[in-house]
């Protein structure tokens, strides 16, 4: 299966597409406000909400005989407010729980436990992830004029290999290293995949909830939970990041992840500047490129050299063992029967070869790339298929 990634034919997109980059977006930079929001709640359990306070209070100084009962105030208090918002506990005010005070003395107290209660929950927050996303089809039209510049971009073609892409070989990032002064140790190193598996995005009306209480330590939670119910809270925790609102169903997205390093074990949440989340990936994911219908002609002209440049390189691969495969170019055409657009083949690039269309080995040529098909280079030559 192919994924296409729409981009707007700037300087920046024409670098990505030279070097095989691939930009992993921050939520921030994600054009969707509710992107990456956390749909987790607390409910109204007092002995999770009792475990919960008595476990990020446990190593504070504030916590003492004297103060018993204000523990007992302030998981009162986390009861009644339930069920509640992840975000929305943590924006709590100390005016809502000075309520719950008979004096200053109560006040000051309460206000210290709850900002230990908030930095803790803090902590176990989902790690901060980030995302380089493509779609499932070449030819949506708000997808040519949102994210290709009125269709003066163009449209990458990706073939993942095993459902995955691939970090390339020459670029590769396995490891992030982070200064963490908060944690037992002043640094700390997260590793990084040697490829990134690609998943659909789902689409709902209404966002599914999951069980605040989760996220923290067994100590902190009810019950124990079996292998089959770790492995189901894992996989509902990284669903968060793969939902959208039903009313951009039309992108029909995939998406690959990256996330940054855990934040309990570095004592603080953790993020990745722009240049960690830049990667290369191994150039056999690269199928084709679709030029927009209003790119300009010089443009279009410079576009045809890249892929014909990078055609020929992968025949000078200065690895033992490599793999090249035919790199195909397509042009959006506007239909004359409907207003939906055409992506009609072209050319294809080859081992010192350009095909164009009207050749008479172009339609089997195409059909092979269609396949998947490919030539691994090793001490011989054999064809080999990518899906």
């Amino acid at each position: 299966m192919f994924y296409y990634r729409y981009r707007s034919g700037s300087e920046l997109s024409i670098k990505e597409l030279i070097y095989d980059e691939l930009y992993f977006a921050s939520r921030a930079e994600c054009n969707d406000p509710y992107e990456g929001k956390i749909f987790a709640i607390f409910e109204k359990n007092e002995d999770a909400w009792n475990d919960l306070i008595r476990l990020a209070l446990r190593n504070n100084a504030i916590v003492n005989k004297s103060t018993e009962y204000l523990i007992e105030k302030i998981v009162s208090f986390c009861v009644d407010k339930s069920p509640v918002l992840f975000e929305h506990f943590i924006n709590i005010s100390e005016e809502e729980l000075f309520a719950i005070a008979k004096n200053e003395f109560e006040k000051i107290i309460l206000k210290l436990m709850l900002a230990v209660v908030k930095q803790y929950i803090l902590l176990y927050m989902p790690e901060e992830r980030y995302f380089a996303s493509f779609s499932r089809k070449r030819d949506i039209n708000l997808m040519w004029a949102h994210y290709a510049n009125n269709h003066r971009g163009f449209c990458l073609i990706f073939r993942p290999v095993d459902g995955k892409i691939k970090q390339s070989k020459l670029w590769k990032q396995t490891q992030i290293v982070y200064s963490t002064p908060n944690s037992f140790s002043p640094q700390m190193s997260f590793a990084i995949p040697e490829s990134f598996k690609i998943k659909d995005v789902e689409y709902l009306t209404e966002p599914k909830y999951f069980d605040g209480f989760n996220y923290f330590p067994r100590l902190a939670i009810e019950n124990a939970f079996t292998e089959d119910q770790k492995k189901e809270i894992a996989n509902s925790r990284e669903k968060i990041y793969l939902q959208k609102h039903s009313t951009w169903k039309y992108e029909e997205e995939s998406r690959i992840i990256l996330q940054s390093g855990i934040p309990w074990l570095a004592g603080e949440q953790l993020s990745l500047s722009p240049h960690q989340r830049l990667f290369h990936y191994d150039s056999i994911h690269l199928a084709g490129i679709v030029v927009g219908v209003n790119m300009p002609q010089e443009q279009r002209f410079r576009i045809e050299e890249i892929m014909a440049e990078k055609a020929k390189r992968q025949y000078e691969s200065l690895e033992k063992e490599f793999i090249v495969s035919d790199l195909v170019l397509f042009e959006e055409k506007l239909s004359k029967t409907n207003r939906k657009p055409k992506v009609v083949a072209c050319k294809i690039y080859g081992s010192k070869t350009t095909i164009d269309r009207k050749d008479k080995d172009f339609s089997y040529r195409f059909k092979r790339w269609e396949e998947g098909y490919a030539v691994k280079y090793t001490d011989r030559i054999e064809e080999i298929r990518l899906v």
